[in-house]
């Protein structure tokens, strides 16, 4: 089976479902407001999907906070660390789309990682 969702190299909602864990594996790359198409600066985080692919994650705002409150604030130092995602339905310039929000969970167990 080939999943179209596979193809796109940026995780997005229709990538995964609603209370997957994922393992962020790599450093932050900051884009910068002038390099965006939308005029505005996001981080970029390489993640570990429960199939084992690996997808470039945008995390909104909202997700960022919840992130750095629990991990700390340098994004270089999330590797290794586990976020369960949740998929919003939302107003996304005039069309409803599924957003992902991400909860940091601490201490998860190896085990159940791989269970997911």
């Amino acid at each position: 089976m080939v999943r179209i969702s596979d193809l796109d190299e940026y995780l997005h909602a229709e990538a995964v479902q609603d209370g997957d864990i994922i393992e962020i594996v790599g450093k932050a790359h900051y884009v910068g407001a002038d390099e965006s198409t939308f005029g505005k600066a996001y981080l970029e985080i390489i993640v570990k999907l429960p199939s084992g692919k690996e997808k470039t994650w945008t995390p909104n705002r909202t997700t960022l906070k919840k992130l750095a409150s629990t991990f700390g604030d340098d994004a270089d130092l999330w590797s290794g660390k586990h976020v369960k995602l949740s998929i919003q339905e939302q107003n996304v310039r005039g069309e409803m789309r599924g957003v992902i929000y991400g909860e940091p969970v601490k201490d998860l167990p190896k085990q159940e990682v791989l269970s997911k």
